[in-house]
């Protein structure tokens, strides 16, 4: 804009003196409106403001700050007519009250309809008339606002944040809206400072290790991070809901050698390539299982201060979170019996009848990737602090976490895994019986109770209970504490119900209700076959009576003196039945019978053997 109008004038505001002579002046200005086919009275105030601000080039810059009314709202807005339309409304104080009730009452709401929607509601409410047959009649197009003037005042008068906060909720954008300004490893001075802890169903459907056959739904995984170095310190993969007792597994997971629990899975490691068995100084939740009374004993015997975060509000402990989406997209997304997009639409394929790992194979699977995370995968978004960039340390969690215990490792404490596991694992109580430590249906023993006979006094006396601790990961063993001695006695399975071993406790309780409805099945088949036996039976009884009502009539002592001798009779004659149908059924040549002059002759044996082998030739 400056350069075009010093254009027009740079050729006459050098002719001075001669400019400021009217007569000069106006015919130079002449000669210049005719070569720009510029209006003099242009030019002229173009002069002015060249003179008045100073005579310098940048004098003709537009003064665009005491233009317009910033801020202000003008009483009517002036509307560019176009040829051939009709006239369009001019807003009033009126129209944009009516604008911003609109707003309020069906834009800023969860229903969260469009602001084509509301403009619709806008003229429903406010710019219609009732015509005589009910219906309703939008006024002349030069009395209703358009969607673009409405659309034009919004924006101009919008508050983002209020709007979405009114829109979405406040928790919602706290989440998803609000500025993020923040990080949440700032502040925190080495490994152990902080570990974040959470859980998600994972997404893949898993078989039974009992029977290959049974589907046994999608399994339950939690990760303990290190926030310093992200390294992951524990982990758990389980078939409980995200409880208390499926985070204890993770906590053991956190403060045990890590080198013992893969050699549980056939995987050989060293110890650095997964060097953690710690305790944090806090340890950071979501408001779940950190949130109950069992937390306490973290803090009582740990001294772990316990941090929740506010609810709904994931983004407070993002690292464990994306840990979650990494493992998900990168492993368990292409496991057989994985979860897919489409699963949930018409026409598409249920993968879960693709499910084939059990949790044992997921498990491994599991701790391979963390290994794969812990040892190789490059953070390349991650902040390094100055300290890191001078000693040069790649931004790969094991390697940080490393450098970290090196140079900052004041946080990081070691506990006996016996201490963390029995202030985290849960309790129940277990009867003895003569048949071992009864939990749960299964069977234990340990040294204890067989030096002080528990079971030959279970079964001389009564039953009773104590008070044990379980891993619900795994019933291969349980625990009994004793507090005079401050000591543990493990109890494992009897040799019988080892099958067992290994499997997690909703394993075993899946696999009892099974057999518990298998068992129903087959009494309700058992009691039916019954039933028919016992009509069966009747039938034959009954037949048996009648057969001896028919025969003649004996007195009570008749029948009963020659019971022996009735006896040997009847054993003759049917060993004599089964002699005779033993030489029926041998190939006897006819000419061997047939030497008899008649049936009289024979005897009755031989003439029963003679009727047997005539009856077999004439059926060939």
């Amino acid at each position: 804009m400056r350069d075009r109008r010093w254009h027009k004038i740079k050729d006459i505001v050098i002719h001075e003196p001669d400019i400021y002579d009217k007569k000069v002046r106006l015919s130079l200005l002449r000669n210049a409106s005719e070569e720009h086919n510029a209006c003099i009275d242009n030019l002229y105030d173009l002069l002015d403001l060249y003179w008045r601000f100073g005579k310098s080039k940048n004098a003709l810059i537009p003064a665009y700050s005491r233009s317009g009314a910033k801020g202000k709202d003008r009483e009517k807005y002036s509307v560019r007519q176009s040829s051939g339309k009709a006239s369009r409304k001019e807003l009033s104080a009126t129209d944009r009250f009516n604008f911003e009730r609109a707003i309020r009452k069906y834009y800023l709401t969860r229903e969260k309809r469009s602001l084509k929607s509301t403009y619709e509601r806008l003229l429903q409410e406010f710019y219609t008339k009732k015509t005589d047959y009910g219906k309703l009649k939008l006024l002349e197009p030069s009395e209703v606002p358009t969607f673009r003037q409405f659309q034009y005042w919004y924006y101009k008068n919008s508050d983002i944040v209020n709007a979405t906060k009114k829109r979405d909720g406040e928790r919602a954008f706290e989440l998803n809206s609000r500025a993020v300004l923040g990080k949440s490893d700032y502040g925190l001075m080495g490994p152990g400072a902080q570990f974040q802890v959470d859980a998600t169903v994972g997404d893949v459907y898993l078989v039974s290790q009992f029977d290959r056959s049974n589907i046994i739904g999608r399994p339950v995984l939690y990760f303990v991070i290190d926030v310093f170095s992200r390294l992951v310190v524990g982990m758990s993969v389980g078939l409980e809901g995200p409880s208390w007792n499926a985070l204890a597994g993770a906590i053991i997971n956190m403060a045990s050698d890590k080198v013992d629990f893969c050699k549980q899975y056939d995987i050989e490691i060293s110890e650095s390539e997964w060097p953690c068995r710690h305790i944090p100084a806090s340890l950071l939740g979501d408001r779940g299982e950190l949130a109950s009374k069992n937390a306490d004993a973290l803090v009582n015997m740990f001294g772990i201060r316990i941090v929740n975060a506010p609810p709904y509000r994931a983004d407070l402990k993002g690292i464990v979170e994306q840990h979650f989406r990494t493992i998900n997209t990168n492993a368990v997304a292409l496991l057989p019996g994985s979860v897919k997009p489409d699963m949930s639409k018409r026409g598409g394929r249920d993968y879960r009848l693709d499910a084939t790992l059990d949790i044992r194979q997921l498990t491994q699977i599991i701790i391979k990737c963390v290994l794969y995370y812990n040892n190789f995968h490059y953070m390349e978004f991650f902040e390094k602090s100055e300290a890191i960039i001078a000693a040069g340390v790649d931004a790969i969690p094991v390697k940080l976490w490393e450098w970290g215990v090196e140079n900052y490792s004041g946080a990081l404490r070691v506990f006996p895994e016996e201490n963390v596991k029995f202030a985290v694992l849960p309790t129940g109580s277990a009867t003895v019986t003569e048949k071992g430590i009864r939990f749960k249906g299964l069977y234990y023993a340990c040294d204890r109770a067989k030096s002080q006979m528990w079971f030959e006094k279970a079964r001389a006396k009564k039953y009773w209970s104590i008070t044990i601790s379980y891993d619900p990961r795994d019933l291969t063993n349980i625990f009994i504490w004793d507090n005079n001695l401050k000591q543990y006695d493990t109890c494992y399975l009897l040799g019988w119900n080892s099958k067992n071993a290994g499997k997690a406790l909703a394993e075993i309780i899946y696999e009892q209700q099974k057999e518990r409805l298998e068992a129903k099945r087959l009494k309700a088949t058992a009691t039916e076959a019954k039933v028919n036996l016992n009509a069966e039976i009747d039938s034959i009884v009954t037949e048996a009576k009648q057969m001896v009502k028919s025969t003649s009539a004996k007195s009570k002592k008749e029948r009963i003196s020659n019971i022996r001798e009735n006896r040997t009779v009847e054993r003759a004659k049917i060993r004599s039945g089964e002699e005779i149908s033993r030489i029926a059924e041998s190939e006897i040549p006819t000419s061997a019978l047939s030497s008899h002059k008649s049936d009289e002759e024979m005897s009755p044996i031989l003439r029963m053997i003679k009727e047997k082998a005539e009856e077999k030739l004439k059926n060939g």
